[in-house]
């Protein structure tokens, strides 16, 4: 099993923080959506899996 960040997956910036340390609100604002998700993040993924035997 492996856990790769969507957000890094997907080359989202700042703007898709689920936390923010010291902040007291402002937390899991950023959501997922399947339009984002592109054939080119589905090979980033899968070379991900073979690279480290995933």
């Amino acid at each position: 099993m492996a856990i790769h960040p969507l957000q890094d997956v997907l080359g989202l910036g700042s703007e898709a923080r689920m936390n923010h340390p010291g902040q007291p609100a402002g937390h899991w604002q950023w959501r997922f959506r399947w339009e984002q998700f592109e054939p080119r993040h589905q090979a980033l993924l899968a070379s991900f899996c073979a690279l480290y035997g995933r």
